[in-house]
């Protein structure tokens, strides 16, 4: 069976809706099964709403294409199949909420983050929001054990296995958490680019594309050779991806906004900062280091690292090896072992991720 490119675009709001049902249905039995006491219901209600809010989907939507061509069986929208990556989305979301407890983000998906949302139930307390934050912590731990869950009575015979594999992407997922952490008491100066995309690729790519194709290609007794293959094919197409996120972020951000971006207020090292920095001159970088160093960042030392990424060009030349990375991913995806069917679907799900990461517009005033 044949995975037309042209074919997943239309797929993209139907298997959004299946794994939102799933997620909803998931979550309700869940919930009811495990004993609480009445008063915490709201925190599994706050936990609930904030699982499903919209989103891209993007490793379930990844999973299920993938799927359609290592193991052709016409029963990609079967109920173990969107129980497997309903699995993604809920490993997802806990790596969410711990992150922005880490970035002290007050934002997700246009609604209050979740520490933020349980806060708000402890308004009464002085410490409201030492207590928020723990709270949501048991909460995402919580969502951890669900998401394993789901993956093992998905009913795919080959659940254990592809858990095993999942595990190792969460793993390497909290130590570029851990390095990101790290960067962001170092001089931007100081942190070699590649360090950054390093600590990227551990952090959310592999386990935003690699780990959705290698899930899938354990339906279809994959070997470990092409395994590798696909964490090569999946790689540069996942820098891409985390580039035009900051990217994004970046042409989103204006200094009147109520929020500051978290990554300016923690000081972040991304590929953004580091290649701004590489691109200006002397003076230019002892005040972006003095920016990004600040004890208590503020819109006006934010404003201020706007202004000087903008006239480093950074955007720009990002923007180009976004595209490089993308046309070498394809190219891997040309070069490798996989059959005709098997390529040809590999090529429509990184030519889908190309769109997303497609080229914008960041000429903004400074």
């Amino acid at each position: 069976m044949t995975m037309p490119k042209k074919s997943l675009q239309p797929t993209m709001d139907l298997v959004r809706a299946g794994v939102n049902r799933h997620l909803a249905g998931f979550l309700a039995e869940a919930i009811a099964k495990t004993p609480h006491a009445p008063g915490f219901t709201p925190l599994f209600d706050d936990l609930a709403e904030f699982v499903l809010r919209p989103g891209k989907r993007i490793r379930p939507l990844i999973y299920l294409a993938a799927a359609r061509f290592f193991q052709p069986d016409n029963v990609w929208l079967a109920p173990s199949r969107l129980a497997c990556a309903g699995s993604l989305e809920l490993l997802h979301a806990f790596i969410l909420i711990h992150d922005d407890i880490i970035d002290r983000s007050e934002l997700r998906r246009g609604e209050p983050s979740l520490h933020k949302l349980l806060e708000r139930r402890t308004s009464t307390f002085s410490d409201r929001q030492r207590i928020g934050s723990n709270l949501a912590l048991v909460m995402g731990d919580v969502l951890f054990a669900m998401g394993q869950r789901c993956l093992l009575e998905s009913g795919e015979p080959k659940a254990a296995q592809q858990l095993s594999r999942l595990l190792g992407y969460i793993i390497e997922t909290g130590v570029g958490e851990a390095s990101d952490i790290v960067f962001g008491t170092r001089d931007v100066g100081k942190i070699d680019l590649d360090d950054i995309e390093l600590m990227y690729l551990q952090k959310t790519t592999r386990y935003t594309i690699e780990a959705p194709l290698v899930l899938a290609a354990i339906l279809g007794d994959a070997t470990e050779e092409q395994l590798k293959e696909l964490a090569v094919i999946a790689e540069p197409a996942g820098l891409a991806f985390q580039i035009q996120n900051d990217l994004e972020e970046f042409r989103k951000f204006e200094v009147s906004d109520e929020a500051i971006s978290s990554d300016l207020l923690e000081g972040k090292k991304t590929c953004l900062m580091r290649t701004a920095f590489e691109m200006l001159n002397e003076t230019d970088q002892g005040i972006l280091q003095l920016c990004l160093n600040g004890i208590q960042p503020s819109e006006a030392t934010a404003s201020k690292v706007r202004e000087l990424v903008i006239k480093s060009g950074a955007t720009l030349r990002l923007q180009n090896r976004v595209e490089t990375l993308c046309s070498r991913s394809l190219q891997n995806v040309c070069e490798s072992s996989f059959d005709a069917s098997i390529r040809e679907g590999l090529e429509g799900i990184i030519t889908m991720l190309c769109q997303i990461t497609k080229p914008v517009s960041h000429e903004v005033a400074v």
